[in-house]
């Protein structure tokens, strides 16, 4: 049994953060219910334009769909609400990325949820805050990033900021959301009152800075750790070179390639140095490197024990045959493509064990299975079908 089995969670998540949550949960054995508004539902079912297109199933939510039923609920519509409120009774978590003041508005905030169900867990992840002068903006990862000070690490050359190009804070903001929830089960288990989880994209993007933080805070000067790692061009690709943890790298790479000392330079005489002069050691190394594979490189390094890796494309990375050890990538059925593998959690436990994930489902596909397992009739239900309360 899984440990989260029996858990009622309802996910009223739209895009990444809040949806990634509620997978977190279901692969873990919590019964989610996503609970989609009509008629588009979560605007992630047409974010891909490929999928858009071919009037197919969004590859983006298909990364974040699995595990969970769908109800399409009318929230608009008071017995969209009054169903709503039924299911609030008897479930455990309730997660949702609403703007602040949106439940309020519903009637379902906190204060209203857990007067009705003291037991509940109620996790929010925000945008930027409850409250705050940022609160009511719209959210999104890259503008996360850019608020937070995130894309001014690492900035390129002439200063200007880089995102990152993959939705990291999503992420992150997903498994912080997910660990909350996780840690107020917990403390029900103890108390027998539920509570009041939040986090947000902007908390979580500053807590990602922890070190630079600290930095700044405690001595006042900008961590850069980019400045730590090279990356040269090799016959066949790319390979990053780390400068950490080694008092003369330059000593050991042209040890490595049985290259005359470069280091003798008075410019490059120690890792420091060579940090602050990076582009004269990749104007002196650079050749050397290009006349070898990416592979040979690496193991020329590695036996002087300089910290390096092949950059990789992500097409490769999920051929690799650690990724195949490690057992990141799940076989998803969807249908009308068959087995697909997509990124599952990297969080194992070895007591649960492996089994195929629930596929995502189409908008409202469990709408009528749902509300008859919480007690509604077969006409109630095609009552609200016929209303367009559910669908």
């Amino acid at each position: 049994m899984k440990p989260l089995s029996g858990i009622t969670v309802l996910e009223l998540g739209m895009v990444m953060q809040v949806p990634l949550a509620g997978q977190m949960l279901g692969d873990y054995g919590a019964d989610v219910i996503k609970i989609e508004r009509p008629p588009r539902g979560d605007i992630m079912r047409d974010l891909d334009e490929v999928g858009t297109a071919r009037e197919d199933m969004s590859c983006y939510y298909a990364a974040v769909g699995c595990n969970k039923r769908t109800l399409c609920l009318d929230l608009k519509q008071e017995e969209g609400r009054e169903v709503l409120g039924k299911l609030i009774d008897e479930a455990d978590v309730l997660i949702h990325n609403f703007r602040p003041g949106a439940m309020e508005r519903l009637g379902f905030g906190y204060e209203e949820v857990s007067r009705r169900n003291p037991r509940l867990v109620y996790a929010v992840g925000y945008a930027f805050g409850a409250s705050g002068p940022l609160s009511g903006m719209p959210g999104q990862d890259m503008l996360a990033q850019s608020l937070s000070g995130f894309a001014m690490n690492g900035v390129e050359s002439g200063g200007r900021p880089r995102l990152t190009a993959t939705p990291t804070v999503d992420y992150a903001t997903a498994a912080s959301l997910s660990q909350g929830v996780l840690a107020a089960l917990l403390g029900r288990e103890r108390t027998g009152k539920g509570d009041l989880v939040t986090t947000s994209l902007f908390d979580v993007a500053i807590a990602m800075q922890l070190l630079e933080t600290s930095s700044r805070t405690l001595y006042d000067y900008r961590t850069d750790w980019v400045q730590y790692a090279m990356i040269f061009k090799t016959r066949d690709g790319w390979i990053t070179v780390l400068t950490l943890f080694r008092d003369n790298p330059l000593q050991l790479m042209c040890k490595a390639f049985n290259e005359e000392d470069m280091s003798a330079d008075p410019l490059l005489a120690t890792a420091t140095l060579q940090r602050k002069h990076a582009s004269k050691v990749q104007e002196k190394f650079g050749p050397v490197m290009e006349r070898y594979t990416t592979d040979e490189c690496v193991k020329r390094l590695s036996k002087t024990d300089i910290l390096c890796a092949p950059v990789m494309d992500l097409d490769d990375t999920l051929k690799h045959p650690q990724t195949l050890q490690n057992d990141i990538l799940r076989e998803v059925e969807i249908p009308g493509h068959g087995t697909v593998q997509l990124v599952g959690n990297p969080v194992k436990l070895a007591g649960q064990g492996k089994d195929k994930p629930r596929p995502p489902s189409a908008l409202g596909e469990f709408s009528r299975e749902i509300l008859s397992d919480f007690g509604y009739s077969e006409s109630e239900i095609r009552d609200f079908q016929e209303r367009g309360v559910i669908t």
